[in-house]
């Protein structure tokens, strides 16, 4: 959901980019999440043939129709972060 959120916010995104705006993600699981999300058709790759090499992704028409239900969910969670906070430490003590 994170990679999903980070290119909502740009029409491309370099993979140096996402790895920024997700500092704890390892580059290994960033490339094999980015794999998987492209399998799934929600991004897209785009490899440029410079020197050195330039690969942006990009969310497809699928990603983007995903989206609103992802934004539901973070205000949602937004919304009721305190109270499942309250539970979480109400029920472990």
């Amino acid at each position: 959901m994170l990679i999903l959120c980070v290119l909502s916010e740009n029409e491309c995104t370099r993979f140096s980019s996402i790895g920024k705006a997700i500092p704890d993600i390892s580059p290994k699981v960033l490339t094999e999440t980015l794999k998987n999300l492209q399998a799934d058709g929600l991004i897209s790759r785009k490899i440029y043939a410079t020197i050195p090499p330039k690969t942006e992704y990009s969310l497809t028409p699928l990603g983007k129709s995903l989206m609103p239900v992802i934004g539901s969910l973070i205000e949602w969670a937004l919304t009721n972060f305190d109270a499942v906070t309250s539970t979480r430490r109400t029920r472990l003590k």
